[in-house]
């Protein structure tokens, strides 16, 4: 299978159990992997024919803008999701969502998730 990479998205959102970290949107890393058949783009030359990432991207951005998690894991579950309802190429998708300076020893702490069709 074929893949669409979105790489070190940065999203603005709301994220954070701790009460300090409800009152401003902070970054989170997003990287996106998408399983598709891309071969018809290929040939054609036609971007009907694969996944415009550019939609993708601002998909997810605006998630962040619109919607506040507790958890990363929430943020990456309605990011897989989205994506899989609007893009129907999409056989699967695997969302890394990375919190940077969560833990103080820490660059970032993340979660992956993969879900198919």
């Amino acid at each position: 299978m074929d893949k669409i990479f979105i790489r070190d998205l940065t999203v603005m959102t709301i994220v954070g159990t701790r009460p300090d970290e409800r009152l401003a949107a902070r970054p989170l890393i997003i990287n996106i992997c998408m399983e598709c058949d891309l071969q018809p783009a290929g040939v054609s030359d036609d971007l009907f024919n694969s996944v415009n990432y550019q939609a993708v991207a601002e998909l997810i951005l605006e998630l962040g803008r619109k919607e506040s998690c507790l958890l990363i894991e929430a943020f990456a579950e309605k990011s897989a999701r989205l994506i899989l309802q609007n893009f129907d190429l999409v056989k699967s998708v695997t969302i890394t969502v990375d919190k940077p300076h969560a833990i103080g020893c820490a660059a970032s702490t993340a979660v992956e998730i993969t879900r198919t069709r």
